[in-house]
């Protein structure tokens, strides 16, 4: 008798999606951490330039904490999945704009460039988050019974 041996799955990692989640938003948002600053620093000065950095670096440190957050999600159930991925974004907003208003509290920082850095490089940083996520995605293409071709 001989023993035919079944084709075992691929194993994949725990949690495919979160390291070109991760990646996906950090790339796009580190020359912008860098481009906002320089052109605050244009337009209004060093102290600008230098709120626009803080602000710049506080969302791309809480989006990729964020984005770390996800990975619960992800283990999680599949029916949950985007209920708990907004959950984490309405945290992140949360803590964003406590951050934002902390800091408007102090005397050296202009609310404006700090306001604009963190916006460009949070938005930037979810653009490429999306864009990570969905090159993690595998096209489909089946026939269901009764279904011509």
């Amino acid at each position: 008798m001989t023993a035919t041996a079944t084709p075992r799955p691929a194993r994949t990692p725990g949690l495919p999606a979160v390291r070109p989640m991760l990646l996906g938003g950090l790339f796009p948002a580190l020359p912008v951490v860098v481009l906002v600053p320089l052109l605050a620093w244009a337009a209004a000065g060093g102290w600008a330039a230098v709120s626009a950095l803080v602000g710049a670096v506080v969302s791309v440190v809480v989006f990729a904490l964020g984005v770390v957050g996800i990975r619960g999600v992800l283990a999680g159930p599949t029916a949950t999945t985007m209920a708990g991925a907004f959950a984490v974004f309405v945290v992140q907003l949360v803590l964003l704009g406590a951050v934002i208003w902390s800091l408007g509290q102090t005397t050296w920082l202009q609310i404006v460039p700090l306001a604009v850095g963190f916006l460009v490089a949070g938005l930037v940083f979810q653009a490429g988050l999306v864009v990570g996520y969905l090159r993690t995605r595998a096209a489909l293409d089946v026939e269901l019974p009764g279904e011509g071709r």
